[in-house]
């Protein structure tokens, strides 16, 4: 996760923020909110005066990890804030704060809680099929990477294809939206980062990031141009992607190109998923990152669902491949609540993504 900038940079950015949303906010000139249309859990609270909608999501997550004390921890309180400047201009930001409390055996801390400007940028719709976005956004490799919040998956743990070759978030421009090809729909994105110049928005994504990880590699973009294209069929029960970027890692300083595609398909019975990439290095003497997996969502009665994953993956920080495999339960008794249960186990696994337990709730308002 990725800290606010030190230092002036970090005073300018909440206080514009707190200009930019409490001034709308307060429009009627009353000193009081507006008044607030019916609110839904999961949908956000919409201010239709003043074209504002308030929403987010909060998780508490259990780590039981083979050879790693247990932790609980409130993971994240992450609140999202959009307004509309008529019918084209929109801005929206997203304030995270991470690992607000910690509980590990009989002790309790805040040493680790961060606070994340995860999001923050301003669209222009251009026309039907173009929209211009500036700020700090997802980066657009893959499906999972754009719905990565706790809620939004079936799982707790990430898998290494969505994290560890490329820097989850960017800062700079992007052209998106869809246009019709062949009686279907086709999304696109195309951006261009330019994180060395936009400080303020920097971010510290952790090429291995899941709990317990040892290896401590940032994959921070200094430059960075690429984009991706997903195609619906089978009215919209199968989607079908490609992505490529290349870039510029500021740390270390390396530059590479990367090609992924990604899937999902939604049946009667079963939806399956899965994402595959490959990193190459400029130099040479630097080898390949490659990986990929495949999940698979089960629905039972009672709003049960039984969720397995397997993905095999080959870093450039240690030699030979890895193989995880993943089995869980996510239950969701009413739209906008989860609770989700899973085992994680693996081959040489321990030092980027190691075996354990998890347990994670939450909801997103």
């Amino acid at each position: 996760m990725s800290k606010l900038a030190r230092g002036p940079w970090r005073r300018i950015l909440l206080i514009g923020c707190v200009l930019a949303w409490s001034g709308p906010l307060l429009a009627d000139g009353s000193g009081s909110v507006g008044q607030a249309q019916p609110y839904y859990l999961g949908q956000g609270l919409y201010f239709p005066q003043q074209a504002v909608r308030v929403g987010g999501y909060a998780d508490v997550q259990f780590h039981g990890l083979d050879n790693h004390r247990n932790a609980l921890a409130i993971e994240d309180l992450s609140l999202f804030l959009t307004k509309d400047f008529g019918a084209r201009w929109k801005m929206f930001s997203e304030v995270e704060l991470g690992d607000a409390v910690t509980v590990t055996d009989h002790h309790v801390t805040t040493r680790n809680a961060n606070v994340d400007l995860e999001r923050l940028y301003a669209e222009y719709r251009v026309s039907n099929g173009i929209t211009l976005r500036v700020g700090k956004f997802l980066t657009p490799v893959g499906q999972w990477n754009l719905i990565h919040a706790d809620p939004l998956v079936w799982s707790v743990s990430r898998p290494l294809t969505t994290t560890a070759a490329f820097a989850r978030h960017s800062t700079g421009a992007m052209l998106y939206g869809t246009v019709s090809l062949q009686n279907h729909d086709l999304d696109y994105w195309l951006f261009a980062d330019d994180s060395q110049a936009i400080g303020f928005a920097r971010s510290h994504d952790l090429a291995y990031g899941a709990y317990g990880a040892t290896n401590s590699l940032k994959n921070d973009f200094s430059h960075a141009v690429g984009g991706q294209f997903l195609y619906h069929m089978m009215d919209d029960r199968l989607s079908v992607g490609a992505s490529a970027a290349r870039y510029t890692l500021r740390d270390p300083l390396q530059q590479y190109r990367l090609i992924g595609i990604d899937f999902a398909w939604t049946g009667r019975h079963v939806e399956f998923s899965g994402e595959a990439l490959q990193r190459t290095a400029d130099n040479p003497t630097l080898p390949d990152e490659v990986g990929g997996f495949v999940q698979a969502v089960v629905p039972l009665p009672r709003k049960l669902y039984v969720v397995g994953r397997y993905e095999r993956y080959r870093s450039s920080t240690q030699q030979g491949a890895l193989s995880i495999r993943s089995i869980g339960l996510n239950y969701r008794p009413v739209r906008g609540l989860f609770l989700k249960l899973e085992r994680l186990d693996g081959s040489r696994n321990a030092a980027l993504d190691p075996s354990g337990w998890f347990v994670s709730a939450g909801v997103i308002f």
